[in-house]
């Protein structure tokens, strides 16, 4: 999770992305101590350095949303039902 003096940061990567800027607790992806994507909790918005490949780290920022959270908002994938017979 970002931290607060983290907060500049990630409003000039949103700015960089021309996004609004994220809500809430953020993970933050860093390269070389630079933000390079970040994604609010809340609502699982990404933003992004548009002048990097970023998409594998995204992918990595909702995987471990998804493991701090569980899933986020929209669809949730179906999970396996297991019936058992009552005695």
């Amino acid at each position: 999770m970002a931290e607060r003096d983290e907060a500049p940061m990630i409003r000039r990567l949103a700015a960089l992305d021309d996004a609004p800027a994220l809500e809430g607790p953020v993970l933050l992806a860093l390269i070389d101590g630079e933000a390079v994507a970040a994604m609010s909790m809340l609502d699982r918005r990404v933003v992004a350095n548009p002048f990097l490949c970023t998409r594998y780290l995204v992918q990595l920022l909702r995987q471990r949303a998804e493991h701090i959270a569980g899933p986020g908002p929209g669809p949730r994938r179906s999970r396996p039902t297991f019936l058992r017979r009552a005695a």
